[in-house]
């Protein structure tokens, strides 16, 4: 689905809000996601911080040798 400019202005400027990097998480595709969803976007920031916690919890439970 495309969205409009004015949805990524508005997922850019969340971003920015939020302190995240837009060179790191870009706002069309954030948007595009969102809309996808149909979530807002502080929803779909909280389900990608608690996946990101998700795998670095897994991640750091592995044993080394």
């Amino acid at each position: 689905m495309a969205v409009k400019g004015e949805e990524v202005r508005q997922a850019k400027k969340f971003l920015e809000n939020k302190k995240y990097s837009i060179q790191k998480v870009k706002p069309r595709l954030f948007a595009t996601v969102a809309k996808d969803l149909n979530i807002k976007f502080n929803d779909l920031l909280e389900r990608v911080e608690k996946a990101i916690d998700v795998r670095d919890d897994h991640s750091s439970n592995k044993k080394t040798d």
